[in-house]
């Protein structure tokens, strides 16, 4: 006569997961001057903002909670990536019952066990993943508001600065008056 007996498998699962996002714009820069011209002045507001010039000539400005901002200066494509990283550790049990204490029998229920713990442990890390991708998403779409504002008044600056350059090309410039505040500004030019 068979007894029945109690299998119990335990697995533990860590994984390091990592989760991110970016979106892509364009800053509409108007062509006061020409195209390399107006790249040089775009990145000489960014760095007075805290951007940093990379090698490939773009400008790179990272945040502290690991968002990443990139401006291609020729193009004016701007580039915001948000990245998260975690450690997930998961363990669980897993019962079964064999009618063989030792042996083929026993082995195999321990090894599906093992199977479907791994499975279900898998699926958990799955979804810690995903609350992670939502969190680097949220990383992504905060500072997509924070930082349309400061690319708005980048492009005013420089379009400003673009037009006083094309002004004083075109002749002597007699006046200036500029307003920040209302975005408006009027040069006269004597040519």
């Amino acid at each position: 006569m068979s007894r029945a007996y109690r299998i119990r498998v335990k697995e533990s699962l860590a994984r390091d997961v990592r989760a991110e996002d970016s979106i892509q714009t364009q800053l509409e820069l108007l062509e006061v001057l020409p195209p390399e011209d107006m790249g040089e002045l775009l990145a000489q507001e960014l760095e007075r903002r805290g951007f940093e010039r990379q090698e490939d000539g773009s400008l790179v400005r990272k945040e502290e909670d690991g968002v990443t901002v990139t401006v291609e200066p020729c193009t004016g494509t701007v580039t915001i990536q948000a990245e998260t990283a975690d450690r997930v550790e998961v363990e669980g049990t897993r019962e079964g019952y064999g009618y063989d204490d030792v042996g083929p029998g026993r082995k195999s229920i321990e090894e599906r066990l093992s199977r479907e713990l791994k499975g279900d442990l898998e699926k958990r890390v799955d979804q810690q993943a995903e609350k992670l991708q939502k969190v680097a998403t949220g990383k992504l779409e905060k500072e997509l508001a924070d930082i349309k504002p400061e690319m708005d008044d980048v492009v005013s600056r420089v379009t400003a600065t673009a037009l006083k350059e094309k002004a004083a090309q075109m002749g002597q410039i007699k006046e200036i008056s500029e307003n920040p505040e209302e975005g408006s500004l009027t040069i006269k030019v004597e040519v």
